[in-house]
């Protein structure tokens, strides 16, 4: 009797712990931060592991887990870039306006010239920057395509008159993607540039390529990775090989129409942090630039490229105050002010054309205004302003011809003076 007695009641009592533990939730892990903020202080790990679980609870309830996923491959090649932090010594940081970048930049003569594309195009700004080398012959720049998205290509001056455009072919631009920012170093065949696309972190990251003369293409782009890249927007990559300065854009951590301009010092090779010496935190904090003074190792590396700064930005400077203009003779000959002119009728051509250049500019900025109204305006104050916009239109198109003509006239007669 006391046998069956004992199975039973040990028989209640795993069926009311099974009951019991039917009854309690599985815990759930709280996290503290969000995705974004955990990813702002470089915690990639920790980031992946907040989105996995939000994408699992999504999928739970049906719902879409597109954004989640979208993060969470930037929260996966962000960590396995952090890794892989270069070793670079920054030594200058300034907060600007967005605008005002190109002109901060102070890149020596034997490096060529970085501009706007509406500096020597003459055209309505869009945004995209030209570099164009030291000699004046060969120009790459950013221009959109007909779907809007911008595309890498290049001319090359050749008897005085400019080749047709070529796209730079093997960066295998992929439709949505963004290409834009290009930089030449003086071997003529290294590029930097920035892009939206599949490679990048988030936003535009920059890229390195190299021209392949046998197979007559670039070859597949780099991203350069961290420090210089990041979850934000990244670009502008400028290495002054003269002077020994580099200089990158980027808007991580900056209110909206401003960036950072950070200057660093330029090394051959490239070196990473030792993770295990340094640590998980310091890695982080090194990669997302926290302080360039963490990056201080040699003092007298850090004063005499501080010093050379400080010279470029005093001949910058004074530079910027005796010249006039640019103005491309040939291949070999570029002229910045009218004294520059020996042939005295292309001296004086050269003030008609400063005139009409200035004028084609302000048509074009009055245009580019009026463009922006037109798509504000009522039926009916559209009506009455597309005349004003085709007569504008008209205008530059004949300043921009008059300046060309004028150029090519200038180049004769300097040429055979």
């Amino acid at each position: 009797m006391k046998k069956p007695l004992i199975i039973f009641l040990a028989l209640l009592a795993v069926l009311s712990v099974s009951a019991q533990r039917r009854g309690k939730k599985v815990q759930q892990p709280v996290y503290t931060v969000t995705p974004q903020e955990a990813m702002a202080d470089y915690d990639f790990a920790l980031a992946e592991e907040i989105l996995q679980h939000q994408i699992a609870e999504l999928t739970k309830k049906k719902l879409p887990t597109i954004q989640e996923e979208a993060l969470l491959e930037m929260a996966r090649k962000s960590r396995i870039k952090l890794h892989a932090t270069e070793q670079v010594t920054f030594i200058d940081s300034v907060v600007l306006p967005r605008k005002e970048v190109l002109q901060q930049i102070r890149l020596s003569q034997e490096c060529g010239t970085i501009m706007k594309c509406s500096e020597f195009f003459k055209s309505v700004d869009n945004n995209c920057t030209l570099f164009c080398n030291e000699l004046g012959n060969r120009i790459v720049y950013a221009e959109p395509n007909q779907k809007g998205h911008l595309r890498l290509k290049e001319k090359s001056l050749i008897g005085g008159e400019w080749s047709m455009e070529r796209q730079l072919k093997g960066l295998q631009e992929e439709e949505g993607e963004n290409f834009n920012f290009p930089f030449m170093l003086t071997d003529g065949i290294t590029i930097y540039y920035a892009a939206v696309c599949e490679e990048s972190i988030g936003g535009y990251d920059i890229f390195m390529t190299r021209y392949d003369a046998d197979n007559q293409q670039f070859l597949a782009p780099e991203n350069i990775g961290m420090p210089f890249n990041s979850p934000a927007n990244d670009y502008m990559m400028v290495i002054d090989e003269f002077q020994q300065l580099g200089w990158f854009v980027t808007d991580r951590n900056q209110p909206e129409d401003k960036v950072c301009l950070y200057t660093f010092i330029p090394t051959e090779t490239r070196r990473i942090y030792n993770e295990e010496q340094i640590g998980k935190t310091k890695l982080a904090s090194l990669a997302r630039i926290a302080s360039i003074k963490d990056t201080w190792k040699d003092m007298n590396a850090v004063n005499a490229a501080k010093k050379r700064l400080a010279e470029a930005r005093q001949e910058s400077k004074n530079e910027k105050k005796n010249r006039e203009f640019t103005f491309v003779v040939n291949d070999s000959k570029t002229y910045y002010t009218s004294s520059d002119f020996k042939n005295p009728q292309a001296q004086q051509k050269a003030k008609v054309w400063l005139e009409t250049q200035k004028e084609c500019e302000a048509r074009t900025a009055e245009l580019k205004a009026l463009r922006d109204k037109y798509a504000a305006m009522t039926e009916a104050q559209r009506s009455q302003t597309k005349s004003q916009i085709l007569l504008l239109e008209s205008k530059v198109e004949r300043l921009a011809a008059e300046g060309l003509d004028l150029e090519k006239e200038i180049r004769r007669l300097e040429l055979n003076k």
